[in-house]
């Protein structure tokens, strides 16, 4: 046995040992004080405490202790009435008393609980009222009962009896209950002159109140038990109305007079005091119980309260992380994949390459823009959940978006031999106010589902505009002659990480983001997404969106001819010698004539000695980054504060977006850049600057 577990028996043993002592020792003095306030003819005491303590050490105490400890004081008692009453009697009154207390305590184990924690005024009132009243008022009967055979009254032993009992009972279980327990008093801590001050106070209004003056001096116990109750707490209280009981009890059996000047007979006295006693104990400790729940719910709160804080904070540095974490990763993933996707479609483009090996890099290719739709989808995921992704409406007609779409997938549709058809209903030729690379990027997300969900058959998609009573609406249908989707699974489609089949030997792959990406998409832009379909029947994805009717500039804008080809100096920024490669020889492929430089110093020098049409900067570059390269770049002035400055960078994370900006770019593209997207941000760019380049030689 170790040395702490011998010292919890010890400290158990200790505890019992004080407790029992100082139990027996408060008993004896009640017993005492009880049978010298003995002056009615029933023999029955004003206020009787002993019961209260006897029931206080069944309760407190383990069972042989407390067994022990009621054999004590019962013996106690019994010599104590030998001095005033016969035998029987003194051993009637004192089995009695022992029944009494012996019943309380059960009853208070049965209606209380184990704990016997009184807390609040519910729990002390059920004590009074479910144990303390029916053992008493038992033991009132009883005792009436059995003192008739020894001449007593019936009705002059049961009143007295109950009152006494009850009283005492009610008041000072409660309060050695409460006084041992120390978590009642942890938040009503006071100094010891403070203590000292306020029970010196209660003693005081306890003498003056039964003093023969004319004035009402009892009322001037309650605003001190007031301030009592809320300075020490519920111990205070019950203490409190215990030095009042005693006081007011030994006081009362002198020549007390009220203050009207009449003479009251012993029972009223006795009336009187019990009364006062009993409203001063229940007002006092339910003003205190109430004050400690308050406090007790304020401590919680602020418990609360620290741990929300923490959690809160965890929260955040868990969002950092992750941020970083993604933020590396997509570099890591991005910077590898920039080369493998760029010189594929690079090669792909050559009219030399023997039919194996365009096959062969066919299949690189499709690999590498699964690899990326993968990335984009975590991406992507990661933005909505930060509530990152912004909305760019701009006139687009829904016919060109459902062209664009299926001419995307027309490639993957044609391997499986699946027939894609396309109709429209209603006016698709009118320019609509929609972000048309989300809503292209949902739409893609469905046929691309249909495609590969379906073996042999069809893939349609439909486009209709209507009027609503919302105002006007684009629907898209994508039907598919696949599968098809089971009623049960329907729910878990747009779920994040989720799939109709999740087994290990599941036929198709993928993240499980792209339908919780487009419900996302789909709700940003305030409309709604959904599925109808069965097992074996094919299945029907369909979203709708609002759209606002574009004005006549933006529709004139809509219909403008795309730009030209390219014929522009590029100055392409890259510390990495491969994406310096990829990027002359795209470029080159666009028709543009391309200046290298490694890094940011570089980039300045021939910023600051060269003319060219626009720059491709990366952002993760040693000796000087592309922000600050772009900040000096801004500050030479002249030509260079406006020259378009592109980021070219494979960490694509919002925040990074927001530093680009900040510094002076003009736009970011991510990496890997594919030809298309690098020849339309371009040619954008370009575009812009030549407006303002024609007004200024006009």
């Amino acid at each position: 046995m170790t040395r702490e577990n011998t010292k919890r028996p010890s400290a158990g043993r200790s505890r019992n040992l004080t407790l029992s002592v100082a139990l027996i020792v408060g008993f004896a003095a009640s017993v005492v004080f009880g049978l010298s306030l003995t002056r009615a003819a029933a023999g029955v005491a004003t206020i009787w405490l002993g019961s209260g303590i006897v029931t206080a050490a069944l309760l407190l105490l383990p069972r042989r202790w407390g067994f022990g400890v009621a054999a004590i004081c019962f013996a106690f008692q019994f010599l104590c009435n030998l001095r005033i009453n016969p035998p029987l009697i003194g051993l009637t009154f004192s089995l009695l008393c022992l029944g009494e207390a012996l019943a309380t305590a059960w009853l208070a184990r049965k209606t209380c609980g184990q704990t016997m924690r009184l807390t609040s005024l519910k729990r002390v009132a059920r004590l009074t009222a479910f144990a303390v009243a029916p053992a008493t008022a038992a033991g009132a009967v009883l005792a009436a009962d059995v003192l008739t055979l020894f001449g007593r009254s019936f009705n002059e032993v049961l009143g007295p009896w109950f009152y006494a009992h009850a009283l005492g009972m009610a008041i000072v279980l409660p309060v050695i209950l409460m006084v041992s327990r120390r978590d009642l008093s942890e938040d009503f801590r006071r100094s010891a002159l403070e203590q000292v001050g306020l029970y010196g106070l209660i003693v005081a209004a306890s003498i003056f109140c039964f003093l023969p003056i004319r004035f009402p001096m009892p009322l001037l116990v309650f605003p001190i038990l007031t301030l009592i109750a809320v300075r020490l707490g519920p111990r205070g209280a019950a203490v409190s109305a215990l030095v009042l009981a005693a006081i007011g009890a030994g006081l009362m059996m002198t020549d007390y007079r009220p203050a009207t000047g009449a003479t009251w007979t012993m029972l009223e006295k006795t009336r009187s005091l019990q009364f006062l006693i009993a409203i001063s104990f229940f007002t006092s400790l339910s003003m205190a119980l109430a004050i400690a729940d308050q406090k007790r719910l304020k401590r919680l709160w602020a418990g609360r309260t620290r741990v929300a804080r923490a959690a809160q904070a965890r929260a955040i540095a868990a969002g950092q992380a992750k941020a970083e974490f993604l933020a590396t990763m997509s570099h890591e993933i991005r910077t590898p994949m920039n080369s493998i996707v760029g010189f594929t479609e690079v090669l792909l483009r050559r009219d030399d390459l023997p039919e194996a090996a365009r096959r062969q890099l066919s299949l690189i290719d499709r690999a590498g823009a699964s690899l990326l739709t993968v990335v984009n989808d975590v991406l992507d995921f990661s933005k909505m959940e930060a509530g990152e992704v912004e909305l760019a409406p701009r006139p687009v007609t829904p016919r060109a978006i459902a062209q664009d779409s299926l001419a995307i997938v027309a490639e993957a549709a044609r391997r499986k031999g699946l027939d894609l058809q396309l109709g429209f209903i209603g006016p698709v030729e009118r320019p609509l106010m929609i972000d048309d690379l989300r809503v292209r990027q949902i739409l893609l997300n469905l046929l691309s589902n249909a495609i590969k969900f379906t073996e042999a058959g069809r893939v349609r998609l439909d486009v209709q505009v209507r009027e609503g009573e919302g105002g006007r609406a684009l629907r898209f249908t994508v039907t598919d002659s696949g599968v098809g989707v089971p009623s049960d699974k329907i729910e878990r489609l747009f779920k994040r990480f989720s799939q109709v089949d999740s087994s290990v030997s599941r036929a198709h792959g993928g993240t499980g983001l792209g339908l919780a990406i487009c419900r996302g998409l789909t709700e940003l832009m305030g409309g709604q997404i959904g599925v109808n379909g069965g097992p074996g029947a094919g299945s029907v994805f369909w979203f709708e969106i609002p759209a606002a009717q574009a004005d006549a500039d933006c529709a004139e804008e809509a219909a403008a001819p795309a730009a030209a080809g390219l014929r522009a100096r590029i100055l392409l920024v890259d510390d990495h010698p491969m994406n310096r490669e990829l990027g002359a020889t795209v470029l080159g492929l666009l028709g543009c004539e391309v200046v290298l430089a490694e890094n940011g110093e570089e980039a300045v020098e021939a910023a600051r000695s060269g003319s060219c049409d626009l720059i491709l900067m990366d952002v993760h570059m040693p000796r000087m980054d592309g922000l600050e390269a772009t900040r000096q770049i801004r500050a030479l002035g002249g030509a260079n504060a406006t020259i378009p400055i592109i980021a070219m960078s494979a960490d694509v994370m919002p925040e990074m977006e927001t530093a680009c900006l900040k510094a002076g770019m003009n736009d970011a593209v991510g990496k890997p850049v594919q030809i298309q997207t690098l020849h339309a941000i371009v040619a954008k760019w370009l575009a812009a600057m030549d407006g303002p380049a024609a007004e200024a030689a006009a």
